[in-house]
């Protein structure tokens, strides 16, 4: 099983790779960092959009929030504010192609019939209704229920919506609480109503990134983390 050249590595990323692929409108992929959560469902996607073209076109959210110090307002028109957000698709091109720039050429300004690839702020997302599309949302551990609301009510005909976090990391202190998160309270809801027609959710747990990150992770991870997001987590466990 491969997509766009990447490969499971273990079985949980198998499965993600199975639920990525599968017409439920949802996906939510947990876990530490560098378990792989983005590169799978990036690969997925572009496969789905520019390979097998099940979906029209793909759009990669996540909330623009700045780690540690604030650098202050970013200069340039919204594509460069943005840019720094979407750090993490860009590096992982360099994993998927050896030529990132054909991939590019996807989501360059131009002929609109051309561009496949889009990325949007998730502070535009309200309103909208997104047919064929194939959405990556991305560092979701750090949404607030309306936030999350406004996002997950927006799939259209054929939507694939892929929810993508890691509760050891949520940077904002309120969102620490079970019941002020936006990804444990849908998560969560959808399992109580029995849901799974739905959605799928995979819990990746196996670091694929330097050695010393799950070490890193053994040390930090459970500091201040509610024991009821690890107990979600392990509900979508392979």
């Amino acid at each position: 099983m491969a997509y766009f050249g990447l490969s499971a590595k273990n079985e949980a990323q198998k499965r993600a790779m199975q639920a990525l692929s599968n017409d439920k409108p949802f996906t939510f992929l947990t876990g530490p960092a560098g378990t792989g959560k983005t590169l799978i469902a990036q690969a997925v996607g572009l496969d789905s959009v520019i390979e097998r073209r099940d979906h029209r076109k793909l759009v990669y959210t996540r909330l623009q929030t700045q780690v540690g110090m604030d650098v202050g307002a970013l200069p340039g028109d919204l594509n460069e504010k943005t840019y720094p957000f979407v750090a993490p698709f860009m590096d992982n091109l360099d994993v998927l192609t050896e030529k990132p720039s054909e991939i590019k050429r996807y989501f360059s300004e131009g002929d609109d019939d051309k561009r496949k690839i889009f990325f949007d702020s998730i502070q535009t997302v309200r309103g909208r209704s997104l047919n064929h599309t194939f959405l990556l949302a991305d560092e979701v551990q750090n949404l607030d229920i309306h936030t999350m609301a406004a996002l997950a009510t927006r799939p259209g005909l054929r939507a694939k919506f892929v929810f993508m976090g890691n509760f050891a990391q949520i940077d904002n202190a309120k969102l620490r609480k079970p019941e002020a998160n936006g990804l444990y309270r849908l998560l969560a809801g959808l399992y109580e109503k029995e849901a799974f027609q739905y959605f799928d959710h995979v819990n990746l747990t196996e670091t694929q990134r330097h050695p010393v990150v799950e070490i890193v992770e053994e040390i930090l991870r459970n500091h201040e983390m509610a024991p009821e997001f690890a107990e979600l987590e392990a509900r979508g466990n392979v």
